[in-house]
C-alpha cells in the first residue's frame, strides 16, 4: 500500500509551506496523490518528494512560477537542465546559485538512497536560554551563526555555564513564509536574568521522533524527509515545532564532515 501523509507532515517533510503547497496543486504543480472526497482533506505520497525538492530548489532561484510548470513538463533531466539554463542566461545576477542548484539535480530528483533510522525519546521539562530571530529564509545561516555568539556571551556575563547542546527550534508555522521566526536557546542548569534579546524560558517536555544528520546542512533535507516518512507510516500528528540540536556544532576548528545534528519533532505517542 501506498503511504501516504497529511499536507501538514509533506509540508514539513519537503519544507514547503502548507499555503505553498496548497498553490502549488491549484497550479497543477504539485497535486495530493488523494483528496478525501468528503472531507477535502490532501494526501501526498513519498514519491512526490523528488518534485516536491525540485519546486523547492527553483523557487530559491526565484523561478517564476510559470517556468517552472514548463521544466516540469520538460520531463528528462536532460531536458530540465537546458530550461534551467535558459533562466541562466535571462537572470546573469543568480548564475552561482543556479550552477550549483543545477549541479545538484540528480540527488533532487532521486529518492534518498538511504532512510536515516529514526528513533523516538522522551524529553524532560528543560531550563533554557534563548534568542529569537526574524529573517527570511535565505539569510538564516547568516543570522545564526552571530545570534549564538550573541546569547553565549550573556551566559558568559552572566556566570551561567550550558547544560547541553545548543538547539534551534523553527516557530515558524510554514517554512516559506516570508519570514521565519526562529528560536535559538542553550539548555541552563538555572534561569537567567532578562538581558536585551536574551531571556529565560522553558523548552517543553515531550515525546520526541529525532534522527541524526551527519555533516554538512546541504543535504538535510533526507533527514527531514526520514522523519516525514516516518511519522506518515506511523500516523503520527506532529505536536510542535521542528527543532535542531547541535550535538558537534560548527565552530572555527570543526570540519563540516564532523557536524552532527539531530534533528528532531514532538510528536504523539
Amino acid at each position: 500500500m501506498t503511504t501516504l501523509m497529511p499536507i501538514g507532515v509533506f509540508a514539513h517533510a519537503t519544507r514547503l509551506s502548507v499555503r505553498a503547497l496548497r498553490n502549488y496543486d491549484r497550479l497543477g504543480l504539485l497535486v495530493p496523490a488523494r483528496i478525501d472526497p468528503d472531507t477535502g482533506y490532501r494526501r501526498y505520497s513519498l514519491e512526490q518528494f523528488a518534485r516536491a525538492g525540485l519546486i523547492r530548489r527553483l523557487r530559491e532561484l526565484e523561478v517564476p512560477l510559470a517556468e517552472i510548470a514548463e521544466i516540469l513538463a520538460a520531463g528528462t533531466p536532460d531536458d530540465v537542465k537546458a530550461a534551467i539554463k535558459r533562466h541562466h542566461d535571462r537572470v546573469a545576477i543568480r548564475a552561482a546559485e543556479l550552477a550549483a542548484i543545477s549541479g545538484r539535480l540528480d540527488s533532487v530528483l532521486a529518492e534518498p538512497t538511504r532512510w536515516l533510522h529514526v528513533y523516538e525519546r522522551m524529553r524532560a521539562p528543560q531550563q533554557i536560554a534563548r534568542l529569537t530571530v526574524r529573517t527570511p529564509l535565505g539569510g538564516l545561516a547568516e543570522l545564526i551563526g552571530p545570534g549564538y555568539e550573541r546569547l553565549f556571551a550573556a551566559l558568559e556575563t552572566q556566570g551561567v555555564a550550558p547544560a547541553g547542546p545548543p538547539g534551534t527550534r523553527y516557530l515558524t508555522e510554514d517554512p516559506e513564509d516570508i519570514e521565519l521566526t526562529v528560536e535559538l536557546f542553550v539548555p541552563v542548569d538555572r534561569p537567567v536574568r532578562p538581558a536585551g534579546e536574551v531571556g529565560p524560558a522553558e523548552l517543553p517536555g515531550a515525546l520526541l521522533a529525532a534522527t541524526i544528520h551527519e555533516g554538512g546542512y546541504e543535504n538535510v533535507e533526507t533527514a527531514y524527509l526520514s522523519l516525514g516518512r516516518w511519522i506518515a507510516e506511523r500516523d503520527r500528528v506532529p505536536t510542535g515545532p521542528a527543532e535542531e540540536l547541535y550535538l558537534v556544532a560548527p565552530g572555527p576548528s570543526v570540519v563540516p564532515e564532523a557536524y552532527r545534528t539531530e534533528i528532531a519533532w514532538p510528536v504523539t505517542a
